[in-house]
């Protein structure tokens, strides 16, 4: 009877689908020295983060779980701190996929940089995803294929620089020939019926007309601005569409600024001019677009009617060199607090809300001519999309360093308080007690396992004698390697328990390492930020709360502790 109840539970069971968990995945970024503290050419670290977070936007099966960031680091060597940590929580399992813009942010060294993708990576099951090369090592079919990426790229590289000589070539005699017009119209004009040129819109003719006359009388650009929003009057884009000049897009943060208005006062259209040629873009480098010299600007008189005159508009050039001039003399005078605006925190500084990274700009302190400056941090989705997505978390840049470099003196305290317990406890009976208690529950778990094993051995032989027949066997063996796979997790919980206890009391503790290495700061460097801060997180009233790198090793510590204190040796 007991066998025919064996047999009954022995029957078909429908196979259950399992949702396939998300990732977790690691933006990594990079700045190279060069380019440390250069205005943004397209590389920097908020635009490279930027770039991954969009890309992982459309990727469900993808959780972003950290940002890795090295600020001012080369690309030739991989010896790079936060490189190091994101390889320890790969190592670790915390991390499971990285995505880097492209592969020049990753590394430069093509050797080391192959050795990783054909070697390492696939070794650690890691998934590696650069954004702009389109390439994912898990799509890949082999290590072949992943050499041709660089190979395909040189090709791709080689005949965009083609297309683009030629496109640049047919667009360069069109502006001399006076056929070109720039597709996005000066505000102020609209085109005509058959939008072939431009015809005057008197309604924001009158708006610029005021500008210029406001600037003559030595206004301010940030007075005009002001003066604008407080009259009410629309900005040039909200003017476009509404006049049907513009169509699509998203309007929000679309206002008045200084640089609008200055883009204004030195645009040359508005006396009548079509200046092309201002700017170019290397379309097969992917470069963004720079301003040429002067000397290459396509300059074609009387191609459409004035909104104001020459004498008006040079009278206002002469007034914008000398605001110039002011500015420069401004930013020498602020030279100093400028040099140390650094953004410590890059990829490292988080909302609490949304969880979006924080924004660093330099923000001007007054409106006067010898202005200064401080860094502030603010919301990313509070800057993008406005209070009603994301309060604005913002924080000064002074009172940011101030509370971390506390944070961390706290820290070094807290960490000069256990390492004298952990001195005291180590060697004594407590200690004893609880090794011979791990090594005790590793040592129990391999005995079930090895009369497991037996059993599992056995099993077979029964089978063949006929002791068991076929679908008493199945259910047999099922039934065994389900308790195989069980203990087997048992016993990578208690070996790891052990390790993460002897790692905890041993004098190489990698939290009490990296707190020894911090000791005598007097202030804080990217070095320290890099090694100590995993990240920064930014409440509402500039609330901050400091996430400390080996932070699972200092709980894995306290735990450590409190064993040996129930084990009794806390005396």
């Amino acid at each position: 009877m007991a066998r025919k109840s064996r047999k009954a539970q022995a029957q078909p069971v429908a196979e259950v689908k399992k949702e396939t968990a998300a990732l977790p995945t690691a933006i990594y970024a990079r700045l190279s020295v060069e380019n440390s503290g250069k205005d943004d050419d397209g590389n920097s670290l908020q635009n490279q983060i930027a770039v991954c977070e969009d890309y992982l936007d459309g990727c469900p099966h993808l959780r972003l779980t950290e940002v890795y960031s090295d600020n001012g680091r080369t690309g030739t060597v991989f010896d790079r701190p936060a490189w190091n940590r994101l390889m320890d929580d790969v190592r670790t399992g915390k991390i499971q996929c990285i995505v880097v813009r492209d592969l020049s942010r990753f590394g430069r060294d093509y050797v080391e940089t192959g050795s990783y993708l054909e070697k390492i990576f696939p070794a650690l099951g890691t998934r590696f995803i650069s954004v702009k090369e389109n390439f994912d090592n898990f799509t890949c079919g082999n290590a072949m294929e992943s050499l041709s990426v660089s190979l395909q790229n040189l090709v791709n590289a080689m005949y965009s620089r083609d297309i683009s000589k030629k496109v640049s070539t047919a667009l360069r005699a069109q502006m001399e020939t006076g056929i070109f017009r720039n597709r996005n119209l000066p505000y102020g004009y609209l085109w005509n019926e058959d939008k072939t040129a431009y015809v005057v819109d008197e309604e924001a003719a009158a708006v610029v007309r005021q500008i210029f006359e406001w600037k003559r009388q030595e206004v301010s650009v940030y007075t005009i601005v002001e003066r604008l929003k407080t009259g009410g009057i629309e900005s040039p884009e909200r003017h476009k569409r509404r006049a049907g000049a513009r169509n699509g897009g998203n309007i929000q943060g679309e206002g008045w600024c200084p640089s609008t208005i200055r883009g204004i006062l030195q645009n040359r259209a508005y006396i009548g001019e079509m200046v092309c040629g201002k700017s170019e873009t290397a379309l097969y480098k992917g470069l963004k677009k720079h301003v040429t010299e002067t000397d290459k600007w396509i300059v074609v008189p009387d191609a459409h009617p004035p909104i104001v005159s020459i004498s008006d508009f040079e009278a206002v050039e002469r007034q914008m060199r000398e605001d110039s001039a002011h500015r420069e003399t401004a930013m020498e005078w602020s030279a100093d607090i400028r040099a140390g605006m650094i953004d410590l925190f890059a990829g490292k500084i988080f909302c609490a809300d949304c969880g979006k990274r924080m924004y660093y700009k330099r923000q001007r302190i007054c409106g006067c001519k010898n202005v200064t400056f401080r860094g502030v941090y603010d919301c990313s989705t509070h800057v993008r999309r406005g209070h009603a997505t994301c309060f604005n978390h913002f924080i000064r840049q002074d009172a940011l360093n101030e509370k971390v470099f506390n944070a961390i003196r706290d820290q070094l305290q807290v960490a000069l308080d256990y390492e004298r317990l952990l001195l005291a406890m180590r060697g004594g009976s407590g200690e004893a007690s609880v090794r011979e208690k791990h090594k005790a529950a590793v040592a129990s778990v391999k005995l079930r396992l090895n009369a497991l094993k037996k059993k599992r051995a056995g099993l077979y032989e029964s089978y063949v004698e006929g002791i068991l027949n076929e679908e008493e066997y199945a259910f047999a063996k099922q039934t065994y390697e389900e308790q195989y796979e069980a203990l087997n997790r048992l016993l990578d919980e208690a070996v790891e328990r052990r390790e993460r206890f002897l790692a905890s009391i041993s004098p190489d503790n990698k939290w009490l390492t990296m707190m020894r290495g911090a000791a005598g700061m007097t202030g804080l460097t990217q070095e320290l930020v890099d090694a100590m801060i995993e990240k920064v997180l930014v409440y509402g009233g500039g609330r901050i709360e400091v996430v400390f790198n080996y932070n699972d090793v200092f709980y894995a510590m306290l735990e450590c502790v409190e064993q040996i204190k129930e084990a009794g040796g806390d005396d």
